[in-house]
C-alpha cells in the first residue's frame, strides 16, 4: 500500500530525522515504530501524510491524502467547538452536506461509545475522552490509512490499556492500514501485526519484525515468556542505540 524507497528527511542544525529508509507497509495490517527521541519516527508519519517533503528518495502511496486520517498525542480539538462539531469538522471541509456530515458523526461518536459527549466541550472532557474523540475526527472519513504519533502517551495505563484494546478492535473490524509511534516497547508489540525499530541519529531501520500473536489481544499475552523474551530484544535494541 505504501512504499519508502529511500527515503530520508534529516534537519542540518541538529543533524536529527529520518536517515535513509526502505520500507514497505501493506494494506490492512497494523505497523508501530520504537526508537529513540529524534530518530525520525513521527518525520516517518508526517512524509507518508505529506505534510513534509523528503530530502531525498520518494514515497509512494496510492490514495489520496483525504483518505489518510491523522492522531496526534494532543488530541488538539478546537476548543470553542462542541465533540459533535470537532468530529463533523472534516467532512464539512470536504464539502459533504451538513445533515450527512452530522449522520457520519454520530455514528463514529457511538461507535467509540461517547455520543453522550456529543454536546460537550474539550475543557470538560477527560484525556482518555478527548482522545476518542480525536480518533472519532480520524474515522469519521473512513480512511483506508491511519497515522498515529503517540495517541496513547498522556493517559494513565488503564486507561491507555483499555484504549489499545479498543483500537485493536475497531482495526479487526474496518481493517484499515496503522502506522503508529510510541515509546513503549510493551505497547508497541501487544497491539501490532509488525514492529520496526530504529536506532541513531538520524534514525536507521535494525528490526523489522513480524509479530505472531493473533488478531484478538488479551491482557495475558504480555505475560508469554516468547513475548517478554520479544521486550527484552527490543530493548537491548534501543539501549544500544542511545547516545
Amino acid at each position: 500500500m505504501i512504499r519508502l524507497q529511500s527515503v530520508s528527511r534529516i534537519f542540518p542544525k541538529t543533524n536529527t530525522g529520518l536517515g535513509v529508509t526502505n520500507l514497505d507497509f501493506k494494506e490492512g495490517e497494523w505497523v508501530t515504530l520504537l526508537g529513540p527521541s529524534g530518530c525520525g519516527k513521527s518525520t516517518l508519519l508526517r512524509l507518508i501524510a505529506g505534510l513534509e517533503q523528503v530530502s531525498e528518495g520518494a514515497v509512494e502511496r496510492p490514495h489520496p491524502k483525504e483518505h489518510i486520517g491523522f492522531v496526534f498525542q494532543d488530541s488538539a480539538l478546537l476548543p470553542w467547538l462542541t465533540v459533535l462539531e470537532n468530529v463533523t469538522l472534516p467532512l464539512v471541509l470536504k464539502g459533504v452536506p451538513r445533515k450527512e456530515a452530522i449522520g457520519l458523526a454520530e455514528r463514529e461518536l457511538e461507535r467509540l461509545r461517547i455520543q453522550s459527549y456529543a454536546k460537550s466541550k474539550s475543557h470538560e472532557l477527560s484525556g482518555g475522552i478527548r482522545m476518542r474523540v480525536s480518533l472519532a475526527r480520524a474515522l469519521v472519513k473512513a480512511p483506508k490509512l491511519i497515522l498515529l504519533d503517540e495517541p496513547f502517551a498522556a493517559l494513565d495505563e488503564p486507561i491507555r490499556i483499555e484504549l489499545g484494546l479498543e483500537l485493536r478492535e475497531l482495526f479487526q473490524a474496518l481493517r484499515p492500514t496503522i502506522v503508529m509511534v510510541t515509546h513503549s516497547i510493551t505497547e508497541a508489540l501487544w497491539l501490532s501485526d509488525r514492529v520496526v525499530v530504529f536506532q541513531g541519529q538520524p534514525g536507521r531501520v535494525v528490526l523489522d519484525e513480524a509479530l505472531d500473536l493473533g488478531a484478538v489481544r488479551t491482557l495475558s499475552q504480555r505475560g508469554d515468556p516468547r513475548f517478554l523474551e520479544m521486550v527484552e530484544r527490543c530493548f537491548s535494541l534501543l539501549k544500544g542505540g542511545m547516545r
